[in-house]
């Protein structure tokens, strides 16, 4: 009877464990994704109000933040997400894809801005010898 006993003793202790620990992979995991979200709503915001910003240093700490939440979710893995953990997962997917588009919309404004510069170079350091009948050509074409 005493190892009976004993096993369930060491189930518990068991199982015990174990809830401490689903416990801290779900405050990490917790913690993980709203640092994330964090970071992309002030890189979101900063975009939206044309102040200088330094994307590098917003695509780092995105990177690593993908990088903490793929270990975060790896080491919850055998234990399903709760829906609190699921919905903060499901915010944090719109707020990306909300990103995503104000990222889209900065980069086309570069890719205007550069062509803009670019024509203007080319037209300042031409000195107009081929150029107008190129485009003449290219007009008629």
């Amino acid at each position: 009877m005493n190892g009976a006993v004993a096993r369930a003793t060491g189930a518990e202790t068991a199982d015990q464990s174990e809830t401490p620990r689903i416990g801290i992979l779900r405050e990490t995991l917790r913690e993980t994704i709203l640092r994330i979200s964090r970071v992309v709503d002030l890189e979101t915001e900063t975009l939206r109000s044309y102040r200088p910003i330094d994307l590098a240093s917003y695509n780092h700490q995105k990177s690593h933040g993908l990088l903490e939440l793929t270990r975060a979710l790896r080491a919850f893995e055998p234990n399903p997400l709760e829906p609190e953990l699921l919905q903060n997962l499901a915010e944090l997917r719109g707020k990306l894809e909300n990103n995503l588009a104000v990222l889209d919309i900065h980069l086309k404004a570069v890719r205007q801005v550069s062509a803009l510069i670019a024509r203007a170079i080319e037209e300042d350091s031409s000195d107009g010898t081929y150029s107008a009948s190129i485009n003449r050509s290219a007009r008629q074409a």
